[in-house]
């Protein structure tokens, strides 16, 4: 579309030039069959390279975790940092089949796994910058709930259970701790969600594979009604 926009921005220059100067006609047909060029063939003309959309996949773990495979390399890796997080969903039902690393939008039985690129930010000369935050941002793709535009607090609260117990972010002491000196509503507030966190984690793993199975086929919803309690 660059290229589109500069072919007429460069036809209108080289029209207004025309109108005083004959030798300008060349160009400026040349800028315009150009940018017909380009309107007719429209997205047609790009086009994504077939590596970029080709993955190699571990398949050994639940969900499955496919790389890019121009990051073949790193899928030891990612797969080491994914290795709590899949290692407590095994069994569990109502899953995506794999972690996906393509461009455009994961198909229904996926979820996309973390940004790789760009180089620089969750990789740093070949490995991973921050594997328990890399592992956190997949937890969060599994059961974020990126589509609600507000979500029960009751659903917020077995969220915070389950990411607690699968991979909890880096920063999940430093909220507590903000909470516990905050109003009487956020520390109880957080009270509740110490007695869900507990309630899980103290079940026994049968009825924890049970009870994660159901949670999330419900994954999505943006009400409590269906979401398994605690």
């Amino acid at each position: 579309m660059a290229v589109w926009a500069g072919g007429l921005a460069a036809a209108a220059v080289l029209a207004f030039a025309a109108r005083r100067r004959a030798v300008a006609v060349l160009p400026l047909t040349a800028a315009i069959a150009a940018a017909t060029l380009l309107v007719q063939t429209g997205d047609g003309l790009w086009h994504t390279g077939p590596v970029a959309r080709r993955q190699v996949c571990d398949t050994s773990t639940t969900p499955q975790i496919c790389v890019n495979a121009r990051y073949e390399a790193l899928l030891p890796q990612v797969r080491k940092a994914l290795s709590g997080l899949t290692g407590r969903l095994e069994g569990v039902r109502n899953l995506p089949v794999r972690f996906e690393d393509r461009p455009g939008r994961p198909a229904r039985d996926e979820v996309e796994l973390p940004m790789l690129t760009p180089i620089g930010r969750s990789v740093v000369r070949g490995r991973l910058t921050d594997p328990r935050q890399y592992a956190w941002e997949a937890g969060m793709a599994l059961y974020g709930r990126a589509e609600c535009d507000r979500t029960d607090p009751r659903v917020q609260r077995i969220d915070d259970a389950v990411e607690n117990y699968l991979a909890p972010s880096a920063l999940e002491k430093d909220f507590d701790e903000m909470y516990a000196k905050g109003s009487e509503a956020d520390r109880a507030e957080l009270r509740e969600q110490l007695k869900a966190r507990a309630r899980l984690r103290g079940m026994g793993e049968q009825e924890r594979r049970a009870w994660l199975s159901e949670y999330f086929a419900t994954a999505d919803e943006c009400t409590p009604d269906g979401v398994p309690t605690l």
